[in-house]
């Protein structure tokens, strides 16, 4: 296994890190329901999915 030669320094560490944040999930109506979903799944509420029944909903 290689080793680390220096320490790595605070600033290095958080250059490097700086891409790691969390993204908010990114929400969207739901066309037939209004439920706010992921973009590009089906709906949990409706069953709905790019204007069709895709699944028979729990709910209703």
């Amino acid at each position: 296994m290689a080793n680390p030669k220096r320490k790595l320094s605070r600033a290095s560490k958080g250059h490097r890190r700086a891409h790691l944040a969390l993204t908010r999930a990114q929400l969207v109506r739901c066309t037939h329901c209004g439920a706010m979903i992921r973009p590009h799944t089906i709906c949990k509420a409706c069953g709905h999915y790019r204007g069709r029944q895709i699944v028979v909903a729990e709910n209703g």
